[in-house]
């Protein structure tokens, strides 16, 4: 017969689902408000008649970034920001294709583009927004290939805020191009989570028969000893730490 649950194996029961519950809906209400990803940081999207707005904070500033059009070809971005100011980029896309000098795409043609920065030119060249492994090619005005730019997109998998809060080009056509929407928190991290919470919660709740099921095999009538029980109730208290840590990376997560 398992003996009388003491204090501190309530304590950690209530915890642990109260936690589980509390972060599941947390995660459900992350779910409904998706934004666009930029860095680490997930900016609210605002659709208006005239223009499209983006609203988060980067290193502390407020910024934001508006988005429309300007007939076809041409694309507005501006960033504004609290203590640094305003920028606007000028995106003038597709324009007269230029042949790829190297590359992946050596040989063939690529559309020309244009990016103005406050009236002056911030990138001349071409552009495939296709490239491969789906990340986009930028080219220099004699169809050389910025393969600098190329892996750092790979290994970021989306844009990157730089060292200032200015926009670079890549962050001007992310934003031109009608960024995804992404959500934070992964489901998959949750449950993962809830695995371990199930798991400490067994040990939490029946820590003899889970103690003599271990050794009953090889011990006649275990009897764990002082020892093990402080150390059991110590490990308790460390792995709940641990996937409180676990459950709030699950729910700050990006894709």
């Amino acid at each position: 017969m398992e003996e009388e649950r003491t204090r501190l194996q309530k304590i950690v029961l209530l915890s642990l689902a109260v936690m589980t519950l509390a972060f599941g809906i947390l995660t459900g209400v992350s779910k409904l408000h998706p934004g666009v990803q930029f860095g680490e940081t997930l900016f609210q999207p605002a659709q208006t008649a005239e223009k499209m707005t983006y609203t988060g904070k980067l290193r502390g500033e407020k910024v934001t970034i508006s988005v429309w059009t300007e007939g076809a070809d041409v694309t507005v971005v501006t960033c504004e920001t609290e203590g640094w100011g305003s920028n606007v980029y000028r995106v003038e896309y597709p324009l007269d294709p230029i042949r790829a000098a190297d590359g992946f795409q050596k040989g063939e043609m690529v559309d020309g583009i244009r990016i103005l920065k406050d009236g002056k030119v911030l990138f001349e060249g071409g552009y495939d927004p296709e490239g491969p492994m789906d990340v986009a090619a930028w080219y220099d005005l004699d169809g050389r290939w910025e393969s600098e730019s190329f892996y750092a997109s790979v290994s970021t998998g989306s844009a990157v805020q730089s060292d200032s809060l200015a926009l670079d080009k890549g962050n001007v056509m992310y934003f031109a191009s009608g960024p995804e929407l992404t959500t934070r928190g992964s489901w998959m991290l949750y449950f993962v989570m809830v695995f371990f919470s199930g798991l400490l919660a067994l040990d939490a709740a029946f820590p003899l028969t889970l103690f003599r099921l271990r050794y009953c095999c090889d011990v006649r009538d275990p009897e764990p000893s002082d020892f093990y029980l402080i150390t059991q109730r110590i490990g308790w208290v460390v792995c709940f730490v641990l996937i409180l840590f676990g459950y709030i990376w699950a729910l700050r997560s990006l894709p």
